[in-house]
């Protein structure tokens, strides 16, 4: 298997109690990794992190390090385009890497800079947007990379608003632009196929031109259909569905059979709605593992 390990998203749970069940049911499944979403916790208020929290967390986490490694989803909310609160949205993403360098995350996934919708923001250039993003960036690549982290830059299929992380083209070059260790591409499979279903460009030969500068992965399945006005609907199928791979549309055989991914990234699964206790995790890594190996 030319990938680091298979993880699974983590449901954190109301307590520490309740996370240390779940990862210890993930254990039992047979996952290498872990991904943390402390949002559910409110690890971050304000732009700052929560440290009685952080302390929880980190406690919980430290009894597993024998046997998970940890990456993580820095703050959803994150929004360099912003630019009339960039201040506020950089103290962000600050306190989201701190949360990555406690829990020792060796990847951790980016929602990338979108346009607001007008008007704001709308005298500002894409390219200056982008470039503001890329200077903030690197300013943090050096750190990173210094405790083995590497900011994950994420695909995206924004509709209502515009980021360059919904075209495979446009990311790529991005991160190869940037040229860091410390920063990578973090490939959404259902995003790009919804962004590829939307704006009409290839998904395979998107994963390919994605690939080799690919350091995270969120494997997760739709049925390829935007949703509309943001709301998703599990039962007309529209929307960012998170479903376990093979319950969708997106061609995964069609992926893992045929394309490298040189960098050896976990195999992150992203299917965040499934309960531990369904039997769910347990059919998500059986069929990580049946993709992991196709190549």
């Amino acid at each position: 298997m030319n990938f680091k390990g298979i993880g699974c998203s983590v449901p954190l749970g109301s307590s520490p109690k309740e996370l240390t069940e779940n990862l210890q049911a993930l254990i039992d499944c047979g996952y290498d990794f872990v991904e943390v979403l402390p949002d559910l916790w409110r690890l971050w208020v304000g732009g700052r992190t929560n440290q009685r929290r952080l302390k929880q967390l980190v406690a919980v986490l430290d009894q597993f390090r024998d046997r998970l490694g940890y990456t993580l989803h820095l703050p959803l909310e994150t929004n360099l385009f912003d630019v009339a609160d960039l201040d506020y949205h950089q103290a962000l993403l600050r306190a989201g890497l701190d949360v990555g360098k406690a829990i020792g995350a060796t990847a951790m996934a980016y929602h990338a800079g979108f346009r607001l919708k007008p008007p704001a923001g709308t005298s500002k250039p894409m390219q200056e947007l982008m470039a503001r993003e890329r200077d903030i960036l690197l300013s943090y690549a050096d750190e990173v990379a210094s405790w083995g982290g590497n900011i994950s830059i994420e695909s995206h299929g924004w509709f209502e608003y515009a980021s360059y992380t919904s075209f495979p083209d446009m990311l790529a070059k991005f991160v190869e632009d940037i040229n860091h260790p410390g920063v990578g591409l973090c490939i959404d499979f259902g995003h790009t196929f919804l962004s590829s279903q939307w704006h009409g460009f290839d998904f395979i030969e998107g994963i390919k031109r994605m690939a080799p500068l690919t350091t995270h992965f969120h494997v997760q399945d739709n049925m390829g259909i935007p949703a509309y006005a943001g709301r998703t609907s599990y039962a007309l199928g529209r929307g960012d569905l998170h479903l376990a791979p093979g319950e969708g549309v997106v061609p995964f055989d069609a992926v893992f059979s045929a394309i490298d991914f040189p960098q050896r990234p976990i195999f992150m699964l992203e299917v965040i709605p499934y309960d531990l206790d369904d039997g769910g995790p347990a059919r998500c890594f059986a069929e990580a593992k049946r993709l992991a190996g196709l190549r």
